[in-house]
């Protein structure tokens, strides 16, 4: 009897062992693959070089010391901070209602909140193009200014999806910290306004900097909404997702190929201090 339990426990942790290494293998599948695509970049680099052809590595260096790519940069990097601090100016306040209060029509809520992340990208960009065909657009540009195909009109574009992602990051890190803290705070004779900024926000201080880290990167990667919102123009319209879709639609292989490494760099960065922080609450 003895024996025979022996066995079984002997054939089940075999066939545990078997379903983790599956589970593992296909992980690992996946993780590889993931890489082996974005590594493809520097191969492509590499061969070009070996070849002799196009000289890959000299016309991604002279790519990093282009002055439009200098432009690319620089246009990408400042719209999108822009973007991540009008992020946080609403989406604080917004994932604080949603973290501490039970709000009517809930669903409906987190659908429409949800909804720029799950569209394809083009549907808002589209969006915006009609919205300013409309009387109510046509009203704001007569009394702010132009928006379609200009700069400021990239902003726009990147906040209305940048938004999103901000609120959600937000709201995890206001989710970690209980509302006995408030509690407690409005019984030493803090209001309900001085329990969140004197003690909500500074707990939820690394969150929030994580999660407006997240809504810059997101901001900085947007093309679709910009593309059709505000165009692909050279000098004015042109972030780096911009600047990789003009050189690549010529045929200019390397020249895109130098702005995805910048990218795929910048994004590591990002995701490394955004673990750093504890940032939680991924949708993306």
């Amino acid at each position: 009897m003895n024996a025979e339990a022996g066995k079984s426990v002997i054939a089940r942790n075999l066939k545990n062992r078997i379903f983790v290494s599956v589970l593992g293998a296909i992980l690992i599948l996946f993780l590889t693959a993931s890489a082996l695509i974005l590594l493809s970049n520097l191969w492509y680099l590499a061969r070009c070089g070996v070849d002799g052809v196009c000289g890959g590595w000299q016309i991604f260096m002279n790519q990093l010391r282009s002055p439009e790519t200098h432009f690319a940069i620089k246009l990408s990097v400042v719209t999108a901070a822009i973007t991540a601090l009008l992020s946080m100016i609403v989406g604080i306040p917004a994932a604080y209602v949603l973290s501490r209060y039970r709000l009517p029509g809930s669903r409906i809520i987190d659908t429409v909140l949800d909804l720029p992340i799950v569209v394809p990208p083009p549907v808002m960009g589209i969006s915006l193009l009609i919205l300013f065909r409309t009387p109510i657009g046509l009203f704001i540009e007569d009394t702010t200014g132009q928006w379609v195909f200009t700069q400021r009109g990239i902003i726009l574009a990147q906040f209305f999806i940048a938004c999103s992602f901000g609120i959600r990051a937000v709201k995890a890190s206001f989710d970690t910290i209980g509302p006995r803290h408030e509690q407690v705070a409005r019984t030493l004779g803090c209001t309900h306004m001085q329990g969140f900024f004197r003690v909500v926000l500074p707990m939820a201080r690394s969150g929030i900097l994580a999660g407006a880290i997240m809504t810059w990167a997101r901001a900085i990667a947007e093309f679709g909404p910009i593309l059709f919102f505000c165009s692909a123009i050279r000098w004015k319209t042109e972030v780096m997702p911009i600047a990789m879709f003009l050189n690549f639609s010529v045929g200019r292989i390397e020249e895109s190929i130098a702005l995805v490494i910048i990218m795929i760099a910048i994004s590591m960065v990002t995701l490394l201090t955004f673990k750093k922080l504890g940032g939680q609450g991924y949708l993306w």
